[in-house]
């Protein structure tokens, strides 16, 4: 169930519409532009009332959607006035806490338009690392490194373990290549080797 009007709506139709077709092929009903009514739910209850005002049974449900940025615990400090409405912090092109020289942030907390993902936050994190360097070393601001969101949207998106989606720049595939790309093991292994790091070592 999902109250969208598509799956995936952070990339293309065309992966979305890839993406429920492949639910639907398994035999996975997709409810749209639906949701559950949380408060209506108690404990040991299978039926579930919907916003569309049915009703539905399951066995356990999982909320996989809408969840909040956890940056509750800024309140209270010096950075909670440069949250915005969805709880993100608010950063200028060098990714520094805006109004803050020398406080930067990366990854999902920060506001810059671009959905969030890890690759993202990988850069995110080089950027700030030199652009760190360069205020320790005493180094002109106009040096600093620009952070500039993509243009363009791509992402992976795994489909169980050996299949996926995936949305390029140039194109839209399914079935077991992205899987391959993403499925096997999540890029874990490409995450420790840019960490320095065994890529295969599965003793973590």
């Amino acid at each position: 169930m999902h109250k969208g009007y598509r799956l995936l709506e952070f990339i293309g139709p065309m992966a979305s519409n890839n993406t429920l077709n492949w639910f639907r092929s398994k035999g996975v009903e997709v409810k749209l532009e639906q949701s559950v009514d949380l408060p209506s739910i108690s404990a040991g209850s299978r039926a579930h009332r919907t916003s569309a005002g049915g009703s539905v049974e399951s066995d356990c449900h999982f909320i996989c959607v809408g969840k909040p940025i956890g940056s509750t615990w800024l309140k209270g400090t010096i950075l909670e006035a440069k949250l915005d409405k969805n709880g993100r912090l608010m950063v200028d092109e060098h990714l520094r806490v805006k109004d803050h020289r020398n406080i930067f942030a990366i990854g999902d907390i920060t506001d810059t338009q671009e959905i969030k993902q890890g690759y993202f936050a990988q850069k995110h994190a080089l950027k700030a690392g030199k652009n760190l360097k360069i205020l320790l070393a005493g180094g002109n601001e106009s040096k600093m490194l620009k952070y500039q969101p993509p243009s363009s949207t791509w992402a992976v998106v795994s489909l169980g373990r050996k299949e996926g989606v995936a949305q390029l720049p140039f194109m839209t595939i399914s079935g077991c290549i992205p899987g391959r790309i993403k499925s096997k093991d999540l890029f874990v292994g490409r995450t420790r080797k840019l960490l320095g790091l065994d890529p295969y070592d599965t003793d973590y």
